[in-house]
């Protein structure tokens, strides 16, 4: 009985993770809803799903087959809505999957470095990485996929260690329906099942690889199905496409393609990387390469290379995973930028480049006669302060009111809720987010710039209201305010909210 309790216990290593992410999730935690458009329509499918409706977007006109997302997340969502579907009580189920991601790298990291303290380091950056820590208050799908990503990884693992043939092993197909849950959770987990297909060839599992690829086939089928009979993935469509925001431009050349890859390459370089480890570094992105950026990617870079070629243990299957997901990041479209693809790779990255950076020290005590403190973890300790910083930025961020162009914007869906007719269809540049608000169907505006192709495109969608706000995006002085300047008689003022000027239009 003991026994039995003891292994039932936590281990004291996970009651101070706990209390560690109990810390920084309090201090930063922010209840406001995140102002992207895709929080919203990740919520808008888990209530589809919970409410008996299907997969489908339910506030879009006619309530369609949704195929923009993939199911995995809203899965989630519509499970936990069955307790609450308060948004408060999501973010911290969003926050409990970061945890049990954090407790599950512990272990994953000390079996790779073999050195405690050198896994502990890693754990804690992870820990207080700004960027991952906001996304686990956000209803966003990066820290639901990084906990199903360190599941399959571990399930891996504990395979691995069992030494049975793979269809006799729980682990083994414990760790398939884990890796295709990521898959439907984003489609980019593409990188996780192409990397543990390169370690069990690397392993010359051959047998253990052919039924992995098949295995994930079939559990694939389904919705890649259900995505062709529906016009086919929107994913692939718009990889192909120069700005999938501007479909006007066309789609790739050959020589695109190359071009795309340098931009990316040399983006993820001197931005992504520097600052998705160790956001204190920030980006602008509507500007140059910061100064001295170059050379901290670099660093940065040769870090974690000569870390995962120094990894005691399990190096090749972070080699695969990192290739395949790098092969990604560089075919992904440009416009798509941003520390939010790489996330949950962060917590590996920054475990490579620890590694990389003791076993730098370690050579250069030996070989200058240094002092012994100069390779001790402990050194590499003081990159935590580095990310303190950024983690107090954070809570700033999260007391802060919402800017009044966003306040407008939700007062403006407000008036609409109370007083549009229930058949209204509103075109607006977010309809997720607005929808929230309005509770009335929702279209996002045409990328069309012929003004009179522009309206008879909002008239063949059914609208009856037009929103202009001020949120900066380009897209509004491109096509819609145009067309309202050629017409005015057709967009008849409703309301209008100053400070910014926000406006409600109906289309005649």
């Amino acid at each position: 009985m003991n026994d039995l309790l003891h292994r039932l216990s936590f281990k004291k290593s996970d009651l101070w993770i706990a209390l560690g992410f109990l810390v920084c999730y309090l201090a930063i935690y922010d209840a406001k809803l995140d102002l992207g458009g895709d929080n919203a329509g990740y919520y808008i499918l888990g209530q589809s799903l919970h409410s008996g409706q299907g997969y489908t977007d339910i506030h879009l006109p006619g309530a369609p087959s949704a195929k923009h997302f993939p199911p995995g997340y809203p899965a989630v969502l519509a499970v936990f809505m069955t307790i609450s579907d308060s948004f408060d009580f999501l973010k911290w189920m969003n926050g409990l999957l970061f945890l049990g991601a954090l407790l599950m790298l512990q272990r994953l990291f000390v079996r790779m470095t073999e050195n405690a303290l050198l896994a502990w380091t890693a754990l804690g950056l992870t820990l207080l990485n700004a960027h991952l820590l906001r996304s686990s208050t956000i209803l966003m799908s990066e820290i639901p996929f990084l906990f199903f990503s360190v599941a399959t990884l571990t399930c891996l693992v504990k395979w691995k260690d069992s030494e049975t043939a793979f269809w006799k092993s729980p682990w083994f197909w414990a760790m398939l329906v884990l890796s295709s849950a990521s898959y439907h959770i984003r489609t980019a987990g593409l990188a996780l099942i192409a990397g543990i297909g390169l370690y069990l060839l690397f392993e010359k599992k051959w047998t253990a690889a052919v039924g992995y690829g098949v295995g994930f086939i079939g559990l694939a089928l389904p919705w890649f199905l259900r995505g062709k009979a529906l016009g086919g993935n929107p994913y692939l469509q718009q990889l192909i496409q120069v700005n999938p925001y501007r479909p006007e431009e066309g789609v790739l050349t050959a020589s695109g393609w190359v071009d795309r890859i340098q931009t990316n390459g040399w983006r993820y370089l001197t931005q992504e990387l520097p600052n998705g480890l160790f956001p204190k570094l920030d980006v602008v992105y509507s500007q140059d390469e910061p100064t001295g950026f170059f050379l901290y990617g670099s660093l940065l870079l040769i870090l974690v290379v000569f870390g995962t070629f120094k990894m005691p243990k399990l190096r090749m299957m972070w080699a695969g995973y990192l290739a395949a997901s790098a092969a990604i990041f560089l075919l992904w479209p440009e416009v798509w930028f941003g520390v939010r693809f790489m996330q949950p790779l962060i917590p590996f990255l920054l475990l490579a480049a620890t590694v990389g950076a003791w076993e730098t020290l370690q050579w250069a005590q030996n070989r200058f006669k240094l002092p012994s403190w100069v390779s001790s973890p402990y050194m590499l300790m003081a990159a935590g302060l580095i990310q303190l910083s950024a983690v107090t930025k954070l809570r700033t961020e999260s007391e802060a009111p919402v800017g009044t162009q966003y306040a407008n914007y939700f007062n403006i869906g407000r008036y609409a809720g109370q007083n549009l007719p229930a058949d209204a269809i509103v075109a607006t540049y977010k309809p997720a987010l607005f929808y929230l608000y309005a509770q009335r169907p929702c279209v996002r505006f045409p990328s069309i710039e012929d003004n009179d192709a522009f309206i008879a495109k909002l008239k063949e969608q059914g609208v009856t209201h037009v929103v202009v706000d001020q949120l900066g995006y380009s897209a509004i002085g491109r096509y819609v305010v145009p067309a309202i300047q050629k017409y005015p008689e057709r967009f008849p003022l409703i309301l209008q909210l100053p400070n910014p000027d926000t406006y409600l239009l109906q289309l005649k």
